[in-house]
Formats: C-alpha cells, sequence, structure tokens
C-alpha cells in the first residue's frame, strides 16, 4: 500500500510539473498616465544564489522632458546586491537610477542573495516630468 501511494505521489507530481504553464520569472506591469514601469524577477536563483532581473520604464507623452528609471530590491533576513550595492539583514538597496530623454529605457543585470533569505523583493519606478506635472508608476513584486 504504501509504494502505490508512493507511487501514485510522484506520478501526480511529475505530471503536474509537466503540464503547468512554464513562467521563468515573476512579473508586474503597471501603467498610470501613460507612464509604465515593468519588473521581471526570476522564480530561482543558480548555484552562485544569483538571478537575472529585468527592469523596465517607458511613456507614450510626446514632448516630455525627462524620464527617470529607478530600480531597488529589498530583502527579508539574509542580504542582497546588486552591481556593487546591497542591503544586509532587512531592509532596502540604495537601488539604481537613470535619467534620460529617450522614452524608453531598460536594464537587467544579476542580483545575488546569501545567508537565509525569506522573501527577496523588486521595485521598478518609472517617473515623467511632462510640462510642470511629475507623473509616476511603480511595478513591485
Amino acid at each position: 500500500m504504501k509504494k502505490v501511494l508512493t507511487l501514485t505521489a510522484l506520478s501526480t507530481l511529475s505530471c503536474t510539473l509537466a503540464f503547468a504553464p512554464q513562467a521563468d520569472a515573476y512579473r508586474a506591469t503597471k501603467t498610470l498616465n501613460s507612464v509604465t514601469a515593468k519588473a521581471d524577477l526570476p522564480y530561482f536563483s543558480d548555484f552562485n544564489n544569483c538571478g537575472n532581473y529585468k527592469a523596465y520604464s517607458s511613456t507614450t507623452r510626446k514632448d516630455f522632458k525627462k524620464l527617470q528609471h529607478h530600480v531597488t530590491f529589498s530583502a527579508t533576513g539574509g542580504s542582497v546586491s546588486f552591481g556593487g550595492v546591497g542591503v544586509s539583514g532587512s531592509g532596502t538597496s540604495p537601488g539604481y537610477s537613470k535619467s534620460t530623454k529617450s522614452k524608453t529605457y531598460y536594464s537587467s543585470g544579476n542580483v545575488c542573495g546569501s545567508g537565509f533569505i525569506m522573501y527577496l523583493g523588486m521595485s521598478t519606478t518609472t517617473h515623467v516630468e511632462y510640462s510642470s506635472r511629475t507623473y509616476t508608476a511603480t511595478a513591485k513584486i
């Protein structure tokens, strides 16, 4: 009976994994007032506890002054670092910012964790200066 239950459990698990929708990352997208922010964070890390993140900022507004792209990571437990900037324990990294006059900006790279990370989050914020206003969209994972 134990063998039958074990085989049934293994069969169910393998079928679930085989036919489950395949996705490789957590994804978040937020669009407000013609401003878009996107964040992708991998489900799993490699053997070095690292994974490739992707961040994207864009606008469809014309005649805007500048687009600002800002990416931060937050960790609960352990520590997280990317591009030489990191945070230890629970908290949020100082982040990465870039201003451009282009309608889109894309950044990617490795984010690495160490210790026992219970949670790793990511936030991409897009600010667009248009006329005398600033429009903002933030995608959070």
